[in-house]
């Protein structure tokens, strides 16, 4: 049996969508990107699957896709022109970010509901961006702090950063805020929020690349935008292939004002035998970027040794807490400081908050024990 992967015409046997994983080490080029007029920016394509390049992976259905692709060559030069080109070399420039100071691990607040009091943690939480944002007018939910953490169910004062990971559908209605994201932005600062990570625009093994190139183009303007606007940021640096990471590595470089990196390891860069690599990736940014980076990272937990390495800092996102609290589990640390969670049934109604604040205890515990045992380094600046 063969499955046929989202909006394309190529179909692979199941469990092996790493047919279309990009390793230039390993296969040769697709003699089609030879001549292509954005191989220097696209840097290609060398896979294991038998295409010829990029548009081989074009679900030839124009009228049904959303993908950037030249087979819509009026609606293709339209998001060349919303972006300005697929270069980076225009993204404007932006003062250096006063930032905030992270903790290693920072839980993950979805809503209020179901608990009574608040929630007091280690004093910093992290929100989903697009929680605090109407999704049919583009403006803030709220206006003034003591507004977000009341509907937040968080202690007043809390720090609060946001996470711009979500789907594709939050983060494509951020985009078509357009000219008003700057407003929405500085609305978002009367909030007291401390940083934000970028909107990590999607990147797809089976579409063609200038889909990817335009994804990693909007994540480095709403990054300016958000500093442009006084918001210090983390960069999201979604990337498919080596030469996305070296184009992150050239731009993260040669620009002090970008001082923190963000990076999801959930879903694509997360996968089984694809996690390794990405993080040799962002081992290479780190020691290409000759000052001091600071790594906010979802996921990936098993590799946040490796990273600690490299990164001057490492923040974790941590999203479990709340939503094994919601799921009725209790967190339990292993001698090894491993979390395990077993089933811990409340009554009808019963608020989570007790069980929240403790399985937070626990969580939090085990990730310093593992921080405590992998010191990062310190470059200086």
């Amino acid at each position: 049996m063969l499955v046929q992967l989202s909006q394309s015409g190529i179909t692979i046997p199941p469990h092996q969508t790493q047919l279309l994983w990009n390793d230039r080490g390993r296969f040769t080029p697709s003699l089609g990107c030879a001549n292509c007029i954005d191989k220097v920016t696209c840097g290609g394509l060398s896979v294991d699957s038998a295409i010829f390049d990029c548009m081989q992976l074009c679900c030839q259905r124009p009228l049904d896709c959303d993908a950037v692709c030249r087979n819509k060559p009026h609606e293709f030069a339209h998001r060349v022109r919303e972006v300005g080109g697929f270069g980076f070399e225009n993204v404007p420039r932006a003062e250096k970010p006063v930032n905030p100071q992270l903790p290693s691990v920072v839980p993950v607040i979805f809503h209020g509901n179901k608990r009574s009091s608040t929630f007091a943690g280690s004093g910093i939480v992290c929100l989903p961006l697009y929680k605090l944002v109407e999704a049919r007018t583009g403006r803030a939910r709220f206006t003034n702090a003591r507004q977000l953490t009341d509907a937040f169910g968080l202690m007043p004062g809390t720090t609060v950063i946001l996470t711009g990971t979500s789907t594709d559908p939050a983060l494509e209605r951020w985009w078509t805020f357009g000219s008003c994201r700057g407003e929405l932005i500085l609305a978002l600062k009367q909030l007291n929020v401390s940083l934000v990570t970028t909107p990590n625009y999607s990147l797809f093994t089976d579409q063609p690349r200038w889909d990817d190139l335009h994804s990693m183009k909007r994540i480095a303007l709403v990054h300016h935008e958000f500093l442009n606007a006084g918001m210090p940021a983390a960069l999201h640096v979604n990337a498919r292939t080596e030469r996305d990471w070296e184009r992150w590595r050239e731009f993260i470089a040669c620009r002090p004002e970008i001082t923190h990196v963000a990076v999801e390891f959930a879903t694509g860069a997360g996968w089984a035998g694809r996690l390794d690599w990405h993080a040799e990736q962002l081992a290479s940014l780190c020691a290409a970027v000759p000052r001091p980076l600071h790594l906010v990272m979802r996921g990936g937990v098993t590799i946040l040794p490796r990273l600690r390495c490299v990164f001057d800092e490492v923040t974790c996102l941590e999203t479990s807490t709340f939503l094994k609290t919601m799921r009725r589990k209790a967190a339990i640390v292993k001698a090894d400081g491993a979390v395990r969670w077993k089933h811990s049934p409340t009554e009808r109604n019963e608020p989570l908050d007790a069980l929240l604040d403790n399985n937070w205890a626990a969580v939090s515990a085990s990730y310093a024990r593992n921080f405590q045992t992998t010191p990062g380094p310190r470059k200086v600046a």
